[in-house]
């Protein structure tokens, strides 16, 4: 922006550079919004690479130092705490919330005016929200929640096919699809060099480690099951020690002393009877021929993602030291055996004495993928857990978002006062979310507006966007369904980050030490 512009301007420079930086983000998410948004190649100060597809790994990779930029790192953050999804809309909602602010602001109109009306807007969003939705009742319409997530990030197959693996998943431990906490027990583990199309559904939990023992050990029909954090060593406090032993006599009681320490570190493993041993770190040699040759299955280095799952399935407790281990922190499972797959061993834990638990095998055409397909899937189940906690939906591809900015119009008019512009600015922003999600799929912008100030949206005239077509539908697409807590959370998360960058007067930095 040149001189002139600011000098014409009634925002001081502190508050032009917090709505800048805000738009800037909003363009920056923008292109990676909906079905057909585009990923983002971020590389980081350490040459990493990292392909990203949501808001949040944007942002997050991104490493943005701008106030704003933390807020919206922020907002976010948000919406994968409580709901797994929607950081990229509530990103935008905020950005275009802002850019409507300044319009206002503009005009002369005080933030707390802008801020006030805003405060109604959400009130009455919410309202019809709770409206509008109605209750999750089928097998089929859980698919559909999660297939209508995944399509915004996957194409239609690869949607399909993991969409019906998770509620698979799902439904395998828990048939009646009503228990939130289900979703502890279901394991996400990605692996390069095959297409997603072959991704599939393994019961119990798979997981990698570097096994110790003899493979003869194996299957384990009854396991019981112990798990260390730590090193097992003789001695693990890090000091190097160095022993002279000058007479030769000595040798002897030296070795028996050693043989005798050797035992007691491993006592407590034969005394709460286990046959399994896991550890997250490493284990001495001198100790593995003596657990083997003892009937124990070693093996160390495994993730602490898939300990934490077993400590849960199993009902073992993980010990910071083998001191700690006792009957009291023994897990049991029926089955634990290793499977070969893609040129691999992996070790299958199933039939845990707490708990059934299963794994989503997710193949990625390159190792690269791997990371982002993983985290996409564990978002999708804190989806579905808060879905499950709040079963309720609402039709997608703009459905709710039409209606909601044409009822915020009518419900504008009757105001007094500067807020009735307020009111009609956030009616704007939820506007411009299917918008983006038009002009992303290659609609024609003001072809599409006229239409949809044409088509008077209501929760009697369905209306939505037909993306092979691209053109507004008025049929309507069952199987496109969202979230109604989650649209609940995009709209007050939003607004409360807009309406505190709104209420910055200016911005001082501190001195740096």
């Amino acid at each position: 922006m040149n001189k002139n512009n600011y000098s014409r301007s009634k925002l001081n420079s502190s508050r032009q550079n917090l709505f800048d930086a805000s738009k800037l983000i909003g363009q920056m998410t923008l292109s990676t919004f909906g079905p057909f948004g585009l990923e983002k190649l971020t590389v980081n100060n350490y040459g990493d690479a990292f392909v990203l597809r949501d808001g949040n790994s944007i942002l997050e990779k991104s490493e943005l130092d701008h106030p704003v930029a933390k807020i919206m790192l922020d907002v976010s953050e948000t919406m994968v705490k409580h709901a797994g999804d929607g950081t990229i809309s509530a990103i935008l909602l905020t950005s275009f919330l802002l850019e409507q602010a300044r319009l206002n602001l503009e005009k002369g109109i005080h933030p707390n005016i802008i801020i006030d009306g805003y405060n109604k807007s959400l009130d009455f969003s919410l309202s019809l929200l709770d409206s509008l939705k109605f209750p999750i009742k089928s097998k089929s319409q859980w698919k559909n929640l999660v297939y209508s997530s995944l399509s915004s990030k996957f194409g239609k197959l690869e949607s399909d096919k993991l969409s019906q693996l998770t509620i698979n998943a799902i439904s395998s431990i828990d048939p009646s699809l009503s228990d939130h906490k289900t979703i502890n027990y279901v394991n996400i583990l990605s692996h390069g060099g095959d297409s997603t199309l072959n991704s599939k559904l393994v019961d119990g939990i798979v997981f990698d480690g570097d096994p110790l023992s003899k493979s003869e050990h194996l299957p384990i029909t009854d396991a019981k099951i112990a798990i260390l954090s730590s090193p097992l060593a003789i001695s693990n406090d890090g000091i190097k020690k160095e022993i002279t032993i000058e007479d030769p006599n000595l040798l002897g009681e030296f070795k028996k002393t050693e043989k005798q320490i050797l035992s007691d570190s491993i006592k407590p493993l034969i005394d709460a009877g286990i046959n399994v041993l896991f550890s997250h770190k490493t284990i001495d040699d001198s100790l593995i021929s003596k657990l083997d040759s003892l009937g124990i299955l070693t093996v160390k280095r495994v993730p602490m993602k898939s300990l934490e799952l077993i400590e849960k399935s199993t009902g073992c407790i993980i010990t910071n030291n083998v001191k700690e281990i006792s009957s009291n922190t023994v897990g049991h499972c029926s089955n634990l055996t290793s499977i070969k797959m893609y040129d691999k061993n992996w070790f299958v834990l199933d039939h845990g004495s707490n708990h059934k638990s299963n794994t989503i095998l997710i193949r990625t055409e390159t190792q690269r993928y791997s990371d982002l397909y993983e985290d996409i899937l564990t978002r999708i189940l804190s989806l579905i857990r808060v879905s499950l906690q709040n079963p309720y939906v609402v039709f997608g591809r703009g459905w709710f978002e039409f209606i909601l900015s044409n009822q915020l119009r009518s419900f504008s008019v009757p105001i007094d006062g500067l807020q009735q512009l307020a009111v009609k600015s956030y009616s704007n922003a939820i506007e411009l979310i299917p918008i983006s999600l038009a002009l992303n799929a290659g609609f024609n912008n003001i072809d599409l507006i006229v239409a949809i100030r044409n088509s008077q949206p209501s929760s009697d005239k369905y209306v939505c966007l037909d993306y092979m077509n691209r053109k507004l539908s008025y049929t309507k697409n069952p199987k496109i369904i969202e979230s109604s807590y989650m649209k609940r959370q995009i709209l007050i998360t939003a607004t409360e980050a807009a309406n505190s960058i709104l209420r910055i007067n200016d911005v001082y930095h501190g001195k740096s030490k």
